[in-house]
């Protein structure tokens, strides 16, 4: 909550109507729940890289975005068995 707090302290809070607000601040902990840990957290935990993969216990790829992408792509549905995804 600090982070959000200062966050939107930064952005002088609410600018336009209250959908958009929602929209914002539904972006802004999508992404903090996908952004990789710091260095010094990962070396401590290296089995660990993001908030998603300590609640989900896995992770669909190794890169951060990549990993946001096609989790957000599933609209929700959990796949029972997380499977790699290829770039074409």
């Amino acid at each position: 909550m600090n982070y959000q707090d200062r966050i939107l302290y930064a952005m002088q809070y609410f600018h336009g109507t209250l959908e958009a607000a929602r929209q914002g601040l539904r972006a802004m902990a999508l992404l903090w729940n996908f952004h990789p840990y710091s260095c010094k957290v990962q070396a401590l935990e290296p089995h660990s890289m993001s908030p998603f993969e300590d609640l989900n216990g896995f992770r669909y790829h190794d890169n951060w975005l990549r990993n946001f992408l096609i989790a957000s792509s599933c609209n929700g549905r959990g796949t029972a068995k997380p499977y790699k995804h290829k770039l074409d």
